[in-house]
């Protein structure tokens, strides 16, 4: 069984995921490029004569949880800690990404960041160390350029900063995440440009290898920006958090290789290249954007497809739009009373399907902009537990044959075996959508979903069998939605009220059962909900109305 999970997971890989692996885990572990010690040094004295007006303490939030650092003590690496922190939140303390926020603190005084840029500096002066992660480090370093372009330091301070930075970039350089590829090579190379490109501004610290390192970059941006993205404006990876991410990404990159054109001592090749970096961003930014509006629900928030938080969208007036996107695989069907996503794609892309669910068939719906119907999630990364129970088809809206997955799930962020989608067709003049799918063992699975006013009828079919298990339907209810089981002439009605007072009712003459389940909008946080669960004993079709 181990073989064949590994070779179902290793036959989808690239030769650069596979071998570039090693060669990573060689650099990172015995490759040293730079001396950062004597920049450290000069970090730790200039620190010290930063004013802080009497703040000693600093408050940072990452996945819900709360710290509190002494300034005279900061801790940026694990072995800080007297606890145990998850990876992802020392990556958020490190990525710097707060020292831009929308909603600045008051805490964040041009000093406390100066003095925390400086504290960075003189307590990281290993390069080997788990904060100069090529993706941690890529983040810190749009974070760091981007609030460097809006305030100035002194000279000395300035220096020292653009030292540090013109160091992160060498590492960054070898450190380049090509065996990860996806969502982290976009970011090492967004980060890689944003500050070759304040530096060639600044004309500090700027030399001839970086601005041959830079010529690399921009190429390799081009490539990944038209791989990555999707003709319909997906990013590859499915999962509408990471592409707000990869939006925000775009925009910068945009922006960056711009700022790059305008140094006109550079190379003409690699103006050339930015120039044309600088039109492939523009032309391909509006479908981005729309694609997020898309996803977007009448809350203003994202729809949780796989890896997801429910982070910020773009708020749309729900004009009436259904249209089932082939590249993405996603059915999106909104209007005045409802919004409806479905999920109706393959674990995507094939060779880097890490944050990818086992959720084909399955939807969110809100109705009367209230989220009724919800995708449970992402709880945690690290945590295998959390993170398998978020990723299994239990997890989600559709139907099953009861602890069958779709696809061989491992491991945090591996596939083998994957199901298969074998029908996808969207009638627009009868408003019925249907998808069929081969899950991993070989069974055959349809959901046929008919929209009508007020109503939404779902009809699911286990149309070959190969596993044991009962065939059950499930539906995961908002935590807002407080269920309510009756019966009635043969019918299991549920009637569902929302807090606000807002009601609808799933109507069906499937068995129903009510079970609890835990929902997670943000990683970090859980929140208890009610699950539907449908079954039929006497023949493998289910039915159920949604109405309102």
């Amino acid at each position: 069984m181990q073989f064949f999970r590994y070779f179902h997971t290793l036959k989808n890989l690239k030769p650069v995921q596979i071998f570039g692996r090693f060669v990573f885990a060689y650099r990172r572990k015995f490759l040293k490029i730079i001396r950062a010690k004597r920049v450290a040094k000069i970090a730790s004295e200039l620190k010290e004569h930063i004013e802080l007006n009497g703040q000693t303490e600093l408050e940072l939030t990452f996945l819900n949880k709360p710290y509190t650092f002494r300034l005279s003590e900061m801790q940026w690496k694990d072995a800080d800690f007297k606890v145990e922190n998850e990876k992802l939140w020392l990556y958020n303390l490190n990525y710097f990404d707060w020292i831009n926020s929308e909603e600045p603190s008051e805490q964040y005084t041009t000093n406390l960041v100066l003095y925390m840029l400086l504290d960075w500096i003189s307590q990281n002066a290993d390069e080997r160390a788990e904060t100069w992660e090529p993706y941690p480090l890529s983040k810190r370093l749009s974070a760091w350029v981007k609030w460097l372009q809006r305030n100035k330091p002194n000279i000395e301070t300035g220096s020292v900063i653009k030292l540090s930075i013109s160091q992160q970039l060498k590492r960054l350089f070898v450190d380049m995440e090509y065996h990860n590829q996806a969502n982290h090579l976009l970011e090492n190379l967004r980060g890689f440009l944003s500050a070759g490109a304040f530096l060639a501004e600044e004309k500090q610290y700027f030399t001839n290898e970086l601005e041959y390192q830079l010529e690399q970059v921009v190429d390799d941006l081009i490539d990944q920006l038209q791989i990555q993205f999707l003709s319909d404006g997906a990013h590859y990876e499915r999962s509408p958090m990471y592409h707000a991410d990869m939006l925000e990404a775009v925009k910068d990159i945009k922006a960056n290789a711009a700022l790059l054109y305008k140094q006109k001592f550079l190379v003409k090749e690699l103006l050339h290249k930015a120039k044309l970096l600088t039109k492939l961003c523009e032309s391909i930014l509006p479908k981005l954007t729309n694609w997020l509006k898309l996803m977007t629900m009448p809350d203003g928030m994202v729809a949780q497809f796989n890896d997801c938080a429910r982070v910020k969208g773009i708020s749309h007036n729900q004009e009436e739009y259904a249209e089932l996107l082939g590249a993405s695989g996603y059915f999106i069907s909104h209007d005045s009373d409802k919004s409806f996503i479905m999920s109706c794609g393959e674990p995507s892309p094939a060779y880097q399907p890490g944050h990818t669910h086992c959720d084909i068939m399955s939807y969110e719906l809100a109705i009367k902009g209230n989220r009724c119907i919800i995708d449970t999630g992402c709880g945690s990364y690290q945590n295998s537990t959390l993170r398998l129970m978020s990723r299994q088809t239990e997890a989600h809206n559709l139907p099953m044959t009861q602890h069958q997955e779709q696809s061989d799930i491992w491991g945090s962020f591996r596939i083998g075996k994957r199901a298969r989608i074998t029908e996808r067709t969207y009638n627009a003049e009868m408003k019925q959508l249907t998808i069929a799918i081969t899950d991993q063992f070989g069974q055959k699975l349809k959901r046929t979903t008919a929209f009508s006013p007020n109503s939404i009828k779902i009809n699911d079919k286990l149309l070959k069998r190969r596993m044991t298990g009962n065939f059950i339907s499930l539906i995961h209810l908002a935590p807002e939605v407080e269920p309510e089981l009756t019966s009635k002439d043969g019918q299991n009605i549920v009637n569902c009220k929302l807090t606000n007072g807002q009601n609808f009712s799933i109507i069906s003459t499937a068995a129903v059962r009510i079970d609890d389940y835990i929902s997670f909008p943000e990683f970090g946080k859980s929140v208890g909900a009610k699950v539907l669960i449908l079954s039929n004993k006497e023949a493998e079709t289910l039915d159920y109305d949604i109405n309102w």
